[in-house]
């Protein structure tokens, strides 16, 4: 019965240390390199645009739904326009 939970043990422990020594290898290769960011330039709203265009030029997606979703990126422009003058009009409050 006592094997048991040495063989266990040692199960345990190997690997904690493979989890160790990948965690310490990934830590090295990360600070070898320079991080570049994944986002592109234009934030949101520009990501949302590319994810609509994608959306358009799928066949799959019917025609029915095309429409809905139209409709569904009007407003959500109209808001993403809202928060861009918002954001205009606060840097001008704080530039004078």
């Amino acid at each position: 019965m006592d094997t048991d939970i040495i063989i266990l043990t040692a199960i345990v422990v190997v690997l904690f240390l493979v989890f160790i020594i990948a965690t310490i290898r990934e830590f090295g290769d990360m600070a070898s390199k320079e991080y570049v960011p994944s986002y592109t330039k234009g934030g949101p709203p520009t990501d949302f645009l590319k994810l609509a265009g994608k959306l358009f030029t799928d066949e799959h997606v019917s025609t029915k739904k095309k429409i809905i979703l139209t409709d569904a990126l009007k407003n959500a422009l109209q808001d993403l326009e809202k928060l861009e003058d918002l954001e205009k009009s606060e840097n001008k409050n704080t530039d004078t």
